[in-house]
């Protein structure tokens, strides 16, 4: 009897002695890792309430004239000094014609062309290899015959550049009236009528 109970007080002691193991928890599988840990701004985001405006365009440069207009004299018949030329002819008027009525500064049709005659270069200009460019003003009458013609500007070519000169030879001045004279016009009109006008033509030489 006294072994028995001794038996029961050993096992007794043995379960409230016996030392109790740790209970797995949730996180036991997890491992705790010290690392860095880096904070991150959230970034904000701003827009522009409109759009801004487009860059203005080139503006394309205005080209500027540089030429200048130098204004021609037309020397009338009465104005002209024939003893002034080495060649005595810079003007000339169509033999048995007189002009009537005023000269039409701007008629509202100047004179147009019918038929031109062209001058026949002297034998002495083609030796002497002249290059040369005439400038004749015509005075047309009321039936587009030539009623005056007068060399107005002589350009004379050497080598590579030219200059306006005063006086030419080798007879050039009287072959350009001879033939300025045979031109024929249609006559200007003015208001619906036909009137005097000028009209200025280029002869040219050597070219």
């Amino acid at each position: 009897m006294t072994c028995i109970i001794v038996a029961q007080l050993l096992t007794i002691g043995v379960f409230n002695f016996w030392p109790a193991q740790d209970q797995p928890t949730e996180n036991s599988g997890e491992v705790a890792l010290n690392e860095d840990v880096v904070l991150i701004e959230e970034a904000i985001i701003t827009e522009q309430s409109s759009n801004p405006p487009p860059p203005p365009k080139p503006r394309a440069p205005v080209p500027v004239p540089k030429d200048e207009i130098i204004e021609e004299e037309i020397d009338l018949f009465e104005d002209i000094n024939l003893s002034e030329f080495s060649d005595s002819l810079s003007t000339s008027k169509l033999p048995g014609t007189a002009g009537q009525g005023e000269v039409a500064s701007s008629p509202q049709q100047p004179p147009s062309i019918v038929r031109i005659v062209e001058a026949t270069t002297p034998e002495a200009a083609k030796k002497a290899n002249i290059k040369a460019e005439l400038t004749v003003s015509f005075l047309v009458d009321q039936q587009g015959n030539v009623e005056e013609a007068s060399i107005t500007r002589i350009k004379l070519y050497e080598g590579d550049g030219s200059r306006i000169v005063e006086t030419i030879n080798y007879g050039i001045t009287e072959a350009t009236l001879n033939a300025a004279l045979q031109w024929k016009f249609r006559p200007a009109r003015d208001k619906g009528r036909p009137v005097r006008a000028y009209s200025k033509q280029i002869f040219t030489f050597g070219f």
